[in-house]
Parts: structure tokens; sequence; C-alpha cells
């Protein structure tokens, strides 16, 4: 069986580690499964060959890929010996873009990553699934066609959370398809990196650039926050440090924010995704505006302040029972050092860990059985 990863890379560490808990839970059941996806930027070559996953032949000119049918002359052995994959040999497409159909995308976005395409595949035979990710909203008419086209036709589509669920009813009332599930990379492990000692790194901060982008009026806001926290946790007598999730532009917000520090911070940048993990469940607490850094800390007991741009983070932070660790107002300061006070506390510490570890357990559960549904739709 070939299977296709499509919003997964190797840049964002979110997606990457999307990536790894694909191949290893299919791995885990199917060990014979072959992953193809499309080099890019985004997935170069060395990563694919380090984690075994082949090449999709793609050269699409005037609407022909021209690169299929130029490997499709060679023998199946020699294309399987340059680690290339025909799409017709594909049986399963597997999405797990984590936050791609919405407005904030459009309907053009949504027909490049799954619309234009959806149709011919299952005429082929192939399955095609969601996996667990945030949806919508839908307010235009031309979004609601093109995302309605894609989960009626799709085998089944996982809604990480109730709103995106709502999101997605609203356009399918009808289908049958569509369940919700939680964020399936609560399952992996992560490790931590050779150099790494977490009694010398107490609390990590996981800045998001998004956090700028999508603010409205005060575009330094979301810098003084940073700047407020960690001087709060350094006067504590904590070591604070940024654990860079994604690539430059978080990396040049930890850069400018240390040029504004009385003391500067480490920042720890260019690991993978499964030793961000780890780092992250060896942390006192962390002060988080990535997703998915959110979840690797909600997952593994880890206390954490929560930051957000869109619904999804109100969402995760619901199902863990954890409303009280999400931070809506950057500059409302008494609630900051006031949840600060909590997470620094070691009661009130060890208190939200052992929350976060039991609500852990429930959504760990719904994860395995989001993989039952999937593995009876693929085999």
């Amino acid at each position: 069986m070939v299977i296709e990863l499509r919003g997964v890379e190797f840049i964002n560490k979110g997606a990457e580690l999307m990536l790894h808990a694909i191949m290893q839970k299919v791995h885990s059941e199917m060990p014979d499964v072959v992953f193809t996806m499309e080099q890019s930027k985004r997935v170069p070559e060395e990563k694919m060959v380090k984690y075994n996953i082949y090449k999709k032949a793609l050269y699409v000119k005037k609407g022909i890929n021209l690169a299929s049918i130029g490997y499709g002359l060679l023998p199946k052995a020699i294309r399987r010996n340059k680690r290339i994959i025909l799409e017709s040999e594909i049986d399963v497409v597997m999405d797990g873009s984590g936050f791609a159909f919405g407005d904030q995308w459009g309907a053009d976005y949504a027909n490049r990553r799954i619309g234009n395409y959806i149709k011919k595949w299952k005429h082929e035979g192939k399955k095609v699934i969601l996996l667990p990710q945030a949806f919508g909203p839908f307010s235009t008419e031309n979004l609601r066609n093109v995302m309605r086209a894609i989960v009626e036709q799709a085998d089944v589509t996982f809604a990480r959370e109730d709103q995106s669920f709502e999101y997605l009813q609203s356009i399918a009332p009808n289908t049958s398809t569509i369940f919700k599930s939680p964020d399936f990379t609560n399952l992996i492990k992560g490790y931590i990196p050779e150099g790494f000692d977490p009694k010398e790194q107490r609390v990590a901060i996981i800045p998001n650039y998004k956090m700028i982008e999508h603010v409205k009026g005060d575009q330094d806001g979301y810098i003084n926050f940073l700047i407020h926290v960690i001087t709060n946790i350094q006067s504590k007598g904590l070591s604070p440090y940024f654990l860079i999730h994604e690539g430059e532009r978080d990396q040049k917000i930890a850069e400018s924010i240390n040029q504004k520090l009385q003391k500067s911070i480490p920042i720890i940048s260019g690991l993978d995704a499964l030793a961000i993990k780890g780092i992250i469940s060896s942390a006192y607490f962390i002060v988080c505006s990535r997703f998915h850094g959110v979840v690797s800390a909600l997952s593994q007991g880890i206390p954490c302040m929560v930051t957000s741009w869109s619904h999804k983070y109100e969402m995760l932070v619901k199902e863990y029972e954890y409303e009280e660790g999400l931070n809506k107002d950057l500059t409302d300061l008494a609630f900051v050092d006031n949840l600060l006070s909590k997470l620094i506390d070691p009661d009130e510490n060890k208190a939200i860990s052992e929350k976060l570890n039991k609500n852990s357990l429930i959504q760990k559960k719904r994860s395995e059985e989001t993989w039952k549904k999937i593995f009876q739709v693929i085999k």
C-alpha cells in the first residue's frame, strides 16, 4: 500500500510532529506501507531519504503530470530504486494540514490543497482522509461550496474540536463521515537531546510571529507581554529560555526581545520536532503561542500559559479543562502575574500537572479510537 501525506512538512515543527505521528502509528499497524510526498523547500530530499519517504513524481504542465508519464515508462523496480512513486500507485491520501481550511486562506487555497483533485482521486479509487485538524469559519459562498465538495467526497474527516465540527456540520449537515477527534500528536513521544540540561533550563518560552500578524492595533503588545513574562520569571529565580518551534520569524522575535532584556536568555533552535517535544516534557512550565507546543505540554502534564490567535487554542484548553491557563488579553498584566504565580508555586504547579495528566489519558484514548476508524477505512 502507498500512502501520500499532504499538509505536513519539516519547517513547521507542529507539521513535522504530525508527520512523525502518522508514520509511527501506521507503521506499527501496517509495517509494509510506503509513504510518499511532494518534494519542496519545506520537504527537502535529505529529510525524505532520512525518514524513508518516497518522492511523488510531479511535474505539471497545462494540467498534465509529465513526470508521472515519463517515470511510468520505467520498470517498477527501477522506480523504487530511485525512490519514485507514480500518482497512479497511490492508494490513500492523508491530509494533516493542521489549520488550512477556512476564511483566513480562502477558497482558492482550499482548492489547491485538495478541492481540485479529490474528484479525480475518488474516481481512481483512492481513499481520502482528512486527519484531525481545525476547520473554518467558512463565510463566503465560494469557500462553503469548495469545502462541502471536499468533505462530502472524503472517506472520513476529523475535526479537532467542537467549533471546527460545527463549522463542518453547517456546510454538510447530512454527511455521516465527519467526526470529532483530538490532535493525534498526543500519542507520540519525544526525546531530550544531548547537551540539554533540564535542571539549568526550567521554563520554555515558545513565541509565534502570528501573534503579531493577527493582533489589531498595538503591534508591540506581544513583545511587551513576553518581556514582562520573562522578567517576572527571572525575578523568581527560575531560568527561562526561548524554544523555537518554527523558523526564522519566531527566531527574530526571540532575538529582538533579548536586545531589550536586562539579562538575555538562551535561544534553543534548529531541533527536530521530537527533540522539541522531549524538551517540553522536562520543563517546569512553559509560556506558549504555538498550537502543537501547547499540545505537547498539556498531553504530557506540563503546566502552561497559553496565548491565542485563533479559536483552536480556546478549544484545546477546554478539552483539558484548563481554560484558566489561556491568556486572552496580553495587556491584562494582573492576570498574567496571577497565573505566573500559580505556575511557579510548587503546590499549584503539581495540582495543575495532575489535572492535565488525568485529561491527557482521556484525549489519548480518543486518539486511539480515531486510528481505529482510520484503519477500518484504509484496510
